[in-house]
């Protein structure tokens, strides 16, 4: 696979992931940092505080001093002095060596200190594949369903709370093999519009369906939208294939059921029909030229450059929080990363929201995940019986005490965060904006990567979770894996399949390949292990039923 290709599926993946992280938005305000992180509609009430403080404190088990190898997402370095992770070192009678991996080298990086034997006690693992290929490596180790109720209680009545069966796909025989993370249920990816160019081409409203959005992604390209003279602007770019997928009923990265039984739907004719019209769109210069790039030019992830930069005018990168109105004066939330950025370059801009477009046959919707995360925690195997408890501990303390919670998170009011005008919301100072500042002083996700939902609704302003259930939620929309756990011959098969997938629509959209290459790229995804993969998805499929 070419390196540009290699970049845009990165991008891709790092989207589905990112919905089993905690907050990775750079937005300044708690009702929108993960603003659609909710279950159901907002409508969950807040939960009381499941432990109190005093019972953090050090147990007489815990009276030896444990250096912990803690490995998590990280947005910068951590201060070595940091209040935050002085704090927690004090409570639990422990010394952090937090590593610091740069997340877009990470598999190089990472790879390397592994295989110099180089193990965190706990490290973010980022597909149940993953989990099961480095227990068969021997780099990670598990924890009993005993351990699981005396050193973790809280973790698991929080889990249970929005899916039990999230345990069942963490276990490999008769251990977890890592700690599950609770994803957004029911929002899908920001469907985003610039409004004035619709406006500008004579768009009168934000379209519904596929047939509506291709004339207005055509005007786009042709109809000089920006009104600066010049033919220098697009439809859309990588994030609105995901749409277009949608409209035929898939999401190819995703395992799905048809007919009752389990089948990858890279390989189904509904793919190859987006696949057409992808295809046409690229021919007719409505896509970018650069689009296997993807639209971030680095820095935050999460950014659309070439959306904020007014080169197209339609994108569902990054999360749908990235995307969040300005609610300043409503609620203290500031807006999200794409719109802060975009109106900065272009102050007259407009944003405009609309569902992802309705297809053919009616189908519609982007990546809609449920409530399984795709990302886990694992404990290394260099973590011995001690160690992991103590590290279950902590963990279990973090996601059951909402003042432990929102000092780890937040820091400290005044300098880290401060209420909103609502009196409900936290907002960000100033000097800790920035995510980088904040992993400094080992705030946001250093300690708690994942989500709590219950403790976020206590910050949250219940106008933010109208406008996410306005701008976000559509019903019926959107597509999930399937497929909740690591299949026994994924870590053989499925990065080859992947990559021979990747390189063939890839060639098939920029017209290096017929059509007709999808046939015989679903024959060749059969016999190098496809086939297989599928009788296991099959045979799990039918456990759980």
């Amino acid at each position: 696979m070419s390196m540009k290709a290699s970049k845009w599926w990165f991008v891709c993946l790092a989207v589905v992931l990112v919905f089993s992280l905690a907050a990775c938005s750079g937005s300044k305000t708690g009702g929108s940092e993960q603003g659609t992180n909710t279950p159901e509609t907002g409508s969950t009430p807040p939960a009381e505080n499941q432990t109190s403080g005093e019972e953090n404190e050090p147990a007489e088990d815990d009276q030896k001093q444990l250096t912990l190898e803690w490995l998590t997402y990280q947005y910068g370095p951590v201060d070595e002095n940091a209040a935050v992770k002085k704090k927690l070192e004090e409570m639990f009678n422990v010394k952090f060596n937090i590593w610091y991996i740069d997340v877009t080298k990470r598999e190089e990086l990472l790879g390397a200190k592994l295989s110099a034997g180089e193990i965190p006690d706990l490290m973010t693992v980022y597909s149940s594949a993953d989990l099961v290929k480095f227990l068969d490596q021997g780099i990670i180790t598990g924890y009993t369903e005993e351990e699981l109720n005396q050193y973790m209680p809280n973790y698991k009545k929080l889990v249970d709370k929005y899916d039990p069966n999230i345990w069942k796909y963490a276990k490999f025989g008769d251990q977890y093999i890592g700690i599950p993370s609770i994803a957004d249920g029911g929002a899908s990816l920001a469907t985003a519009w610039r409004k004035d160019w619709l406006e500008n081409v004579g768009i009168d409203k934000i379209p519904v369906t596929l047939e509506e959005t291709e004339e207005a992604l055509y005007k786009f390209r042709n109809e000089d939208p920006d009104k600066n003279g010049k033919k220098d602007t697009y439809g859309m770019s990588v994030s609105g294939m995901t749409n277009v997928y949608g409209a035929y009923g898939v999401y190819p990265e995703f395992w799905t059921v048809r007919d009752g039984k389990m089948v990858w739907s890279g390989i189904l004719p509904e793919t190859k029909q987006a696949l057409a019209k992808l295809a046409q769109w690229k021919k007719d210069d409505i896509i970018t030229p650069e689009w296997v790039v993807g639209e971030n030019q680095g820095g935050y992830w999460a950014v659309s450059h070439d959306f904020v930069n007014g080169k197209i005018g339609y994108s569902t990168h990054g999360m749908n929080y990235h995307w969040n109105p300005d609610l300043t004066k409503e609620t203290g939330g500031a807006p999200g990363d794409n719109v802060k950025l975009t109106l900065e370059v272009n102050p007259d801009a407009k944003i405009g929201y609309g569902q992802p477009p309705i297809g053919p046959d009616g189908k519609f919707g982007n990546i809609t995940p449920d409530f399984v995360g795709t990302t886990y925690m694992a404990f290394g195997a260099n973590a011995d019986p001690e160690k992991k408890h103590r590290i279950m501990k902590i963990w279990d303390a973090l996601y059951g005490d909402f003042d432990l919670w929102l000092a780890v998170k937040w820091g400290e009011e005044g300098v880290h965060w401060e209420h909103g005008p609502d009196g409900v919301s936290v907002i960000r100072t100033e000097a800790y904006s920035q995510n980088d500042a904040q992993a400094k002083d080992g705030l946001n996700i250093t300690f708690v990567p994942f989500d709590q939902p219950d403790f976020r609704y206590q910050l949250t302003n219940p106008r933010s979770l109208e406008v996410r259930d306005e701008l976000f939620v559509w019903e019926g929309a959107g597509y999930s894996d399937a497929k909740k756990t690591a299949l026994p011959s994924e870590s053989k098969y499925m990065s080859n399949l992947i990559a021979l997938q990747k390189d063939t629509f890839t060639a098939i959209i920029n017209g290096e390949k017929p059509l007709d290459e999808f046939d015989k790229f679903v024959e060749e995804w059969k016999k190098n292990g496809g086939e297989q993969l599928t009788a296991e998805a099959n045979e799990w499929y039918a456990q759980i039923q």
